[in-house]
């Protein structure tokens, strides 16, 4: 069963495998991005008593501005509630890549939810897989990490369309 699309911006793609919300983030966060992440959580954590956010970091390379990291801290506890787990993957290479970790350690200590944070999709999806309390269909589907590379690898959004 793919990954079905919920919402896809220049910045980042949104969807889910169930009760999984998928994330894949091609440039840094916006206004936009989060108002459509926030959303879209919201919507999933309605359909399914919980969530796990699984995001996947292929092209950011510098931290959101000031005004949303305070955003992000405002909401934390609010979304956290309806996680039972936080993964990132970050799959870049070089200096973008060491920012968005550096960014992920500094949101890490604003916010009490442990972040799992791993190198690719694929352990991304195992990772989600055995987070205790899993969905018991998310837990047995051997191919989510086949699903999350799919999503991955499928082209990145026109930034003409910004």
């Amino acid at each position: 069963m793919p990954i079905t699309l919920l919402q896809e911006l220049p910045e980042v793609r949104l969807g889910h495998f169930g009760s999984v919300f998928v994330t894949v983030w091609y440039s840094e966060l916006t206004e936009r991005a989060l108002d459509a992440l926030e959303g879209q959580q919201i919507k999933l954590a309605s359909q399914h008593k919980t969530v796990t956010l699984v995001s996947i970091v292929v092209g950011a390379s510098k931290s959101p501005p000031p005004e949303l990291r305070d955003r992000i801290k405002a909401r934390a506890n609010d979304l956290r509630a309806q996680r039972i787990g936080n993964i990132v993957a970050v799959t870049n290479k070089g200096i973008g890549a060491i920012i968005a970790r550096t960014f992920l350690a500094a949101l890490s200590l604003i916010n009490d939810e442990k972040m799992i944070i791993v190198k690719s999709a694929r352990e991304a999806a195992d990772a989600a897989r055995a987070i205790p309390g899993q969905d018991p269909s998310v837990a047995a589907y051997a191919g989510l990490g086949d699903e999350l590379e799919a999503f991955v690898a499928l082209a990145a959004p026109q930034a003409a369309s910004r």
